[in-house]
């Protein structure tokens, strides 16, 4: 999108976030070359788009809406907007008067300007304030070596893993756009550290297991006891389950669509609902009577229930599965169906995947019935945990 119109603080603080995995883009009428980019977070930053002297298109990124008025954007992009005129770079001259950018501010940069989902946004940030600012923060770029994240790895490894391995991840994201945007030059320092071993994880709820959880289950409260339900039985990702529609929801036709924005292989589902869901959403839509939009309405930032970690941890020690994880429910839908014969594109079209070796097969289901008749009959083998 690439809307014009001149920039005024109302209309500014009116435009909505873009759609998940989007960047929305506008221009000032009353001075081109000043855009304002608006992310699917909600963060809108302006940023100079014009033509130095003699060189190619710069980018420069002035601030935030929140922290300027869009007189003051103008101000400073007119002074930006004069130097690139005269042949100046002003990432350059930035540099120079500021001193070389800190790793903190590449990372407010690149976070700034991704078009990463919300989620995935905040994932980073935590990762962020929990693991890496106290190393890597106020380093200037050319101090953050090889040898510092491989230490920072190492570091995180002795606890997490899998969390030091994200840690790598989101530092080599980073510089990869400072690259890319010409704000960094010479090598990526997260490129050649080695990760951990990441194992797939294979657990689901055993034969001999159902009987228990379903009876922790039955002793947790609400909205916790439904959601954990549904993930169960719908198979579908925790995030998906959290941010469930009504609109998306048709109770006579037991069908569940999850828009392709928030799929995380960014593709439409069509999720058939078993009966047992069907009845279990028909209660929640009573109880709820068309007071929210949401299956599980929270008093949260987002209108919707949000952090179950307490309510499972308490369903783990009633039930004695320590090891047990939220996700573990997508994954038992998914290892019930292989059990009661499904095959794997059937698998892949109810959990969501695009496997290569499905994909062709996956292709042609377009229809939905064999993969409700699949999770209905897999739903039927692990709910006699429950009887």
């Amino acid at each position: 999108m690439s809307e014009k119109f001149r920039f005024t603080k109302p209309r500014i603080e009116a435009l909505p976030p873009a759609l998940p995995g989007k960047r929305d883009e506008y221009r000032d009428e009353a001075l081109p070359g000043l855009w304002l980019r608006v992310s699917s977070a909600g963060v809108k930053t302006y940023a100079v788009l014009a033509r130095k002297k003699g060189g190619a298109l710069e980018r420069v990124t002035i601030g935030t809406a929140d922290k300027l008025t869009p007189e003051n954007a103008r101000d400073k992009a007119k002074k930006i907007i004069a130097d690139l005129a005269t042949g100046v770079s002003h990432a350059a001259s930035a540099r120079a008067k500021r001193g070389e950018t800190t790793f903190a501010e590449l990372l407010t940069d690149y976070l700034s300007n991704t078009t990463m989902k919300p989620r995935s946004l905040e994932a980073y940030q935590w990762l962020y304030k929990k693991h890496v600012e106290a190393d890597l923060g106020k380093r200037k770029l050319s101090d953050v070596s090889v040898e510092r994240i491989r230490a920072l790895h190492k570091k995180i490894s002795k606890d997490t893993p899998t969390t030091a391995n994200r840690c790598v991840s989101m530092v080599k994201a980073a510089f990869n756009w400072a690259l890319k945007e010409g704000t960094y030059t010479g090598a990526n320092p997260a490129g050649h550290v080695k990760k951990n071993t990441e194992t797939s994880r294979t657990r689901y709820l055993q034969p001999a297991e159902l009987a228990i959880f379903f009876q922790a289950l039955e002793e947790s409260e609400e909205p916790a006891k439904s959601f954990f339900m549904l993930c169960l039985l719908t198979g579908a990702r925790r995030a998906n389950v959290l941010a469930m529609r009504w609109a998306d929801i048709s109770l006579e036709d037991g069908i569940w669509r999850i828009p392709a924005g928030d799929a995380k292989a960014g593709e439409e589902m069509n999720i058939p609902l078993v009966p047992e869901a069907v009845t279990l959403l028909t209660r929640l839509k009573i109880e709820v009577a068309d007071t929210s939009p949401w299956v599980f309405p929270a008093d949260s930032k987002t209108g919707h229930y949000q952090e179950p970690k307490r309510a499972w941890a308490t369903l783990r020690r009633r039930s004695g599965l320590a090891d047990l994880r939220i996700h573990d429910l997508r994954r038992t839908m998914g290892s019930w169906l292989v059990r009661t014969g499904a095959n794997t594109a059937i698998n892949a079209k109810a959990l969501g995947h695009k496997s290569m070796q499905a994909a062709a097969v996956y292709q042609r289901i377009a229809d939905v019935d064999p993969v409700r008749d699949a999770m209905e009959k897999a739903t039927t083998a692990f709910m006699g945990g429950k009887r």
